[in-house]
Parts: structure tokens; sequence; C-alpha cells
């Protein structure tokens, strides 16, 4: 029974395509979400710490599974589970923090931050699944 938080993808299905259609495929994705993040506030998109803990999430996640999984498909894992962890310790961070001074300013701004990791995962995973032959 698959699970609506799911990260698993039929990889028989994925090589299947041709590679052009992959590649159109992740050129279309990544423009689908640039286009939707350059009109709002680009820089409410960008979080330094969430970036550096999916990307050495990836690596270690690498590091730490079987060699029977292919590369891409490594990597497009570590990030979505690295992107939960990171918005589960952000969620715990604003759990201790945020409502003993409660600011609805500023608890917006960290809800949003906690969110950053699960969409860099996500994005990770979708061009991982390009490269998954």
């Amino acid at each position: 029974m698959r699970s609506f938080f799911s990260a698993d993808v039929d990889v028989e299905k994925v090589s299947s395509l041709p590679n052009i259609k992959r590649a159109l495929g992740a050129l279309f994705a990544l423009l689908t979400i640039f286009g939707t993040i350059l009109p709002l506030n680009l820089k409410a998109y960008f979080h330094l710490e969430a970036a550096l803990l999916i990307f050495a999430g990836i690596f270690s996640y690498v590091l730490l599974t079987n060699n029977e999984k292919k590369l891409a498909t490594k990597i497009g894992d570590g990030a979505v589970f690295f992107g939960w962890l990171g918005l589960l310790f952000a969620w715990i961070y604003i759990a201790y923090n945020g409502f003993n001074e409660f600011d609805p300013q500023q608890l917006g701004v960290s809800i949003a931050y906690s969110m950053h990791p699960l969409l860099y995962g996500y994005v990770i995973k979708l061009l991982s699944l390009t490269f998954e032959i």
C-alpha cells in the first residue's frame, strides 16, 4: 500500500522512457518550479542551512545505503529522507522556542523556513528521476 508521503517511484516505468523525454520532463519541471517562484519573493525560497542539510544528508545516505541501488536513486531517496528530517528538526525547534513568546510574524517566517528542506528534497528527487537509467 502506497502512502501519500511515499517517495517510491516505479523505476521500471521511469527507465523505459527515452533519455530525451526524461531530459525534457526535467526541464519542464524546473521551468514550472522556477516560473512559479520567480514572480514571488525569490529570497523566501532560499535557506542556506536547509540546502547544506540536504546535501550533507544526500552524501551520508549514499555512503550508508547498499550498492544494489543506482546512484541517482540513492541521491533522490536521501534528499527526500533528509528533507523530512529537516522539517521535523525545524518543527521541534519551533515548538521548543516559538510558543513561549508568541509573535505571529516570527512564527510565520519560522514555519516557512521549516519547509525548505522538504522542498529541496523533493526537487532533487524529481531531478534524480532523469538519471535513473
